[in-house]
């Protein structure tokens, strides 16, 4: 197993690459402008959408899960949902302030 397997960081086009090293990935991890995707802040707290740059997918034959929705604050806090892409994260983002809303 390569000590690279399972990390990724987004090209100019936002697709998911795999890091040519692991100093690579860190240091394009530490800039919060690659990794934030979507912010939407409430009175009652906020909802954030991230790109992991990890695989978090934990089935056999499952696409990898590369970016994350989180709640924090309210009812919710601490709710997640996760996404292979960033078409489905920055889309999946909307729909959970949508949610929030109704």
């Amino acid at each position: 197993m390569n000590i690279l397997d399972g990390l990724y960081i987004l090209d100019e086009n936002h697709k998911p690459i795999a890091p040519t090293s692991l100093e690579q990935w860190s240091k394009w991890r530490k800039d919060d402008n690659n990794v934030q995707v979507a912010l939407s802040t409430f009175s009652w707290g906020r909802v954030s959408t991230i790109f992991l740059g990890k695989d978090y997918s934990n089935l056999l034959n499952l696409e990898p899960q590369l970016f994350e929705t989180m709640v924090f604050g309210g009812e919710y806090n601490g709710k997640f949902w996760r996404y292979s892409n960033s078409e489905q994260a920055v889309n999946g983002h909307k729909e959970v302030c949508t949610w929030m809303l109704d």
